[in-house]
């Protein structure tokens, strides 16, 4: 059962955690190379050079975006302002939300409603809108109603991209931003570049063009899906023409598509090709027709003559594109001539031992110091590590190798198997599981119906009963999984861990650093690890969830929620502990933090909503 964060899915990775130090902040022509990192006990970020990992800005912001034009969007004290290079906030935090700068402008969110400011900070144009998208200097994008954002944690926060989850095809209206004139409204977007053009709809057409910030048409509507920019030109596609009306709509699209590729300037780079086209790379476009893909060169001449049963790009740097031939991956050169799978020989890891996993066709080949094959095998490309012995795979067998190159057991013989660990592995033979340790002997005859291994033991069945033994076959209790254990009450990645103390027979909860001192007082009936500088507590008296700050004051513009465990996942429902949700929130959470103090023999677990 899968359990996704709401933080997972709408934020972007710069908002992970980085182990690193922190240093003062120092200014640099080109802070856009700069990426946002995160940490500490209080989860607060600042900014690394993306090239050195060299800190640049201290980590002292709830939420840092990336730089743009020179300025960066941060959070402090709960609301949004912008520093420069030097980590100096020149735009006040008064904002709820804010984006990046583009062309000297930014959107802004103030309450429930958008606008744009300049450099300055000044509002050019006043928070009354759901949306204000900066389009080039002089012109904005804008859709009336609210700001409507997902929330992560309880507080609202822009999501990846600037269009990229909005639904029901909301209608905008472009805007003179010095004269306040609407130049035209009623207009479908998506995304092409702002700086230049936006791909637009008219009232009552299907079909996008590409519109200027002065309103009018670079090119006129006429495609039926087009694509955002990209390394400098975008995909777009024709739809049916009005001749074939008479026939089915899936046929008349497979027999009539067309797709070709413009720059940024609205100039065609390729012309309109009977096929849909899927990507480019370094020179190539992959495209596919009636479930067969192909690949044109930037003149658009089909590679080869025809298409394949698959095709895939070549690297950013390749000269040679791959393509699928009965089952087995070719390479494809500029020229359409068919040569060796450029994989081929490319390394795939190389271990300390000497021994190399190199590519071989579609398989994999160990080749050993002496850059000769250590073992006459080509094994199926699996994940491949240095830690010995190593599961590997062989005409649907398993086997494992050491490192040396050499097989425990030759040739690979079993049908399943669960990797090393603790110097013993589980192999199933002949329907029945075993264990089989280092040496390739094995120590536990195959016998169980199942097995699962898990800290250091192994839960089997056998004979309709379940049970749970060690390496040797002894029969054992379940194991206490301490490790499991603890990793409930650590915070990631070195904010510390949250700490108890026994308060007249009930634990209550705090959090102290990575050094063990304290930095929240054991209080709360339950407690999150901070993040985005702030942790979540029950508060009895309002029968909620609400965020507080490192000074432990509660954050009175986010959102409290009434199960913390609950609102913060996309397809599960944390299991019910109470006929009220609040007390049944606060009881999961006090059930997982017990687990983890070994309090509690199972944690506390998610039911699937499907």
């Amino acid at each position: 059962m899968r359990v996704v964060t709401r933080q997972f899915m709408f934020v972007a990775a710069a908002w992970a955690c980085l182990l690193c130090s922190v240093g003062t902040g120092v200014a640099d022509p080109r802070p856009e190379r700069w990426v946002e990192r995160c940490g500490g006990v209080y989860a607060l970020c600042g900014y690394i050079d993306r090239a050195t990992l060299e800190p640049r800005i201290d980590r002292k912001f709830e939420v840092a975006l990336p730089f743009s034009e020179g300025l960066a969007a941060v959070r402090s004290e709960g609301k949004f302002g912008y520093i420069n290079s030097s980590g100096d906030m020149v735009i006040a935090p008064m904002f709820d939300l804010a984006r990046a700068f583009r062309k000297g402008h930014a959107e802004v969110v103030a309450g429930d409603k958008a606008g744009i400011i300049d450099r300055t900070g000044k509002l050019v144009l006043p928070p009354n809108y759901a949306r204000a998208i900066p389009f080039a200097a002089d012109a904005a994008l804008v859709r009336p109603g609210k700001a409507i954002v997902p929330e992560s944690f309880g507080f609202p926060r822009f999501m990846i991209g600037e269009l990229l989850f909005e639904r029901d095809d909301p209608r905008y209206l472009l805007v003179d931003l010095l004269s306040g004139k609407i130049l035209k409204d009623e207009l479908a977007i998506k995304e092409f570049d702002f700086g230049t053009f936006v791909w637009a709809a008219q009232p009552g057409d299907k079909r996008y063009g590409l519109l200027a910030p002065d309103g009018t048409w670079k090119i006129e509507p006429r495609f039926e899906t087009v694509g955002k920019l990209h390394g400098r030109r975008a995909i777009v596609c024709y739809g049916r023409s009005a001749g074939h009306k008479d026939q089915s709509i899936q046929r008349d699209r497979a027999d009539t598509t067309q797709c070709g590729v413009i720059d940024r300037d609205g100039q065609t780079i390729l012309a309109p090709q009977p096929f849909r086209i899927h990507g480019y790379r370094n020179g190539f476009y992959r495209v596919t027709e009636d479930q067969k893909a192909g690949l044109l060169d930037e003149a658009g001449r089909l590679l080869g003559g025809r298409l394949f049963d698959d095709a895939r790009l070549p690297d950013y740097s390749g000269e040679v594109a791959k393509i699928l031939v009965d089952g087995q991956w070719i390479g494809l050169n500029r020229a359409g001539d068919l040569v060796p799978n450029p994989e081929d020989g490319k390394t795939l890891v190389a271990c300390p031992s000497g021994i190399k996993f190199m590519h071989s066709g579609s398989r994999v080949q160990v080749v050993g110091a002496d850059e000769k094959p250590a073992v006459s095998y080509l094994f199926d490309d699996t994940y491949m590590t240095c830690k010995f012995p190593m599961s590997v795979r062989y005409n649907g067998k398993w086997g494992f190798l050491n490192k040396d190159g050499k097989l425990l057991v030759d040739p690979p013989s079993f049908q399943d198997q669960f990797g090393f660990s603790g110097g013993y592995a589980g192999v199933k033979v002949d329907g029945k599981w075993g264990i089989l340790d280092s040496s390739g002997v094995l120590a536990l005859a195959p016998q169980f119906d199942e097995m699962q291994p898990d800290s250091g033991a192994y839960a089997v069945s056998k004979d309709a009963r379940k049970f749970w033994i060690d390496a040797s076959g002894r029969e054992v209790a379940e194991p206490r999984r301490l490790e499991d254990r603890q990793s409930k009450l650590r915070c990631e990645p070195d904010g510390g861990q949250r700490v108890s103390r026994n308060s007249n027979g009930t634990l209550l909860w705090g959090i102290a650093d990575a050094a063990g001192s304290i930095v929240v007082e054991p209080k709360y009936r339950a407690i999150t690890c901070f993040r985005d500088g702030l942790a979540w507590v029950p508060f009895d008296e309002r029968r909620e969830w609400c965020a507080i700050d490192r000074n432990e004051r509660k954050r009175e513009n986010g959102a409290c929620v009434k199960n913390w465990a609950d609102s913060n996942v996309a397809d599960a429902r944390a299991e019910t502990m109470s006929d009220d949700p609040y007390e049944s929130g606060v009881l999961w959470m006090r059930a997982e933090l017990e687990y983890g103090l070994d309090l509690r023999e199972k944690p506390p677990r998610f039911v699937s909503q499907f």
